[in-house]
């Protein structure tokens, strides 16, 4: 009579890993394809996000435009890095006096309240191919972005997504 009452209890313990399995092969699937959780480090994007937040990131959406947060690899750096889209493909960029100049029209994501004293790359014009972006880290006395060389100009096979 004991081995029928330990019976049930075997068969409903053998279930408990394959659920474990299926639930950790569909949070896979979810973080390699639609969205995924990203740790900032570091202070380049402060005030809008600050250094060990977690931000969902969207794998799945590719329309990017001016002001989108993006997660990106760098060659370079070996790292994954997060900022804010300047300008977008076929764009020219320039920094003069401090200003941020898009197609030769003030950027309309860095206006004239944000004085850039390093211009790198940018400080003669950079014409953007047709699948390149400039990204610029909202602390911008802090962050590498696209004006250093070895950031760059962002190609988009490297963005792994929209930060939302």
């Amino acid at each position: 009579m004991n081995h029928l009452w330990f019976k049930p209890i075997k068969e409903k313990w053998l279930n408990y890993p394959l659920i474990f399995i299926c639930t950790l092969l569909v949070t896979l699937y979810i973080s390699v394809y639609w969205y995924q959780l990203v740790l900032v480090q570091g202070d380049s994007m402060l005030p809008t996000y600050h250094n060990m937040q977690l931000v969902l990131v969207d794998r799945h959406s590719r329309d990017y435009t001016y002001n989108d947060v993006i997660v990106f690899w760098c060659d370079d750096l070996n790292s994954v890095l997060i900022k804010r889209i300047a300008a977008c493909p076929e764009d020219e960029v320039l920094i003069r006096d401090g200003t941020l100049y898009v197609n030769g029209d003030i950027s309309i994501v860095f206006s004239q309240e944000y004085l850039f004293k390093y211009a790198g790359i940018a400080d003669d014009a950079v014409q953007l191919t047709a699948d390149q972006y400039f990204v610029i880290g909202d602390n911008i006395e802090k962050s590498k972005d696209s004006r250093y060389s070895v950031v760059g100009c962002i190609n988009v096979e490297n963005i792994k997504g929209k930060v939302i």
